[in-house]
């Protein structure tokens, strides 16, 4: 099996899409404290992320992670959140997971491995944001999910692309960094369903 398909596997296995917090995200059970919460622990990883892209290599698309930062900020300023403290332990795994490579080809993967399942779960969010949550997809609050459901395609093509490039060189370590950080961001995602 090749690297790609490798890592499309595991994000399978790591699918977000079907962890109970998302799933009550998208049927309109959370509470918007619940939300708050979210968006100020989920805030470390998007800043991980875009630590992550500097490691790429990638200007361009380092610089537009580190906008998205304030992006997001849109969306904890949309349900009162609070920024500031250290992550939950299980928000800091997800950190440490999405912040771990130790060279640009590891970036790569964990970039890829994150922004290739980003647009379904941004889309996800939106509709459940609009239908449940008062916050339409045009406004503030919504507009890094609005971003995300569209961009990441590209972004996460491009990741591919310098990874098909590379070829099957290191795959082993590669598969390994990308699993552990969606693993990472599932553990998130326990840590903030467990209030």
């Amino acid at each position: 099996m090749k690297l790609i398909e490798r890592i499309d596997a595991a994000r399978e296995r790591w699918n977000v899409l079907e962890h109970p917090f998302y799933q009550r995200w998208s049927c309109g059970e959370l509470t918007r404290d619940e939300l708050a919460h979210y968006a100020g622990e989920y805030r470390h990883a998007v800043v991980a992320l875009a630590d992550t892209a500097v490691e790429t290599g990638n200007e361009e698309h380092a610089r537009e992670e580190a906008e998205h930062v304030w992006l997001w900020d849109e969306f904890v300023a949309a349900f009162g959140a609070k920024t500031h403290g250290e992550p939950s332990p299980e928000t800091a795994e997800c950190v440490t997971a999405w912040t771990a490579p130790g060279n640009r080809r590891e970036a790569l993967a964990v970039m890829y491995a994150i922004e290739a399942g980003q647009p379904a779960v941004s889309r996800a969010k939106l509709d459940g944001l609009a239908a449940h949550y008062g916050v339409a997809t045009d406004e503030p609050g919504a507009a890094y999910f609005a971003l995300h459901s569209e961009r990441d395609h590209e972004h996460a093509a491009e990741s591919r692309r310098e990874l098909e490039q590379i070829g099957d060189a290191d795959a082993d370590r590669l598969v390994e960094v990308a699993e552990a950080a969606l693993r990472g961001n599932w553990t998130l995602l326990d840590g903030v369903d467990a209030g």
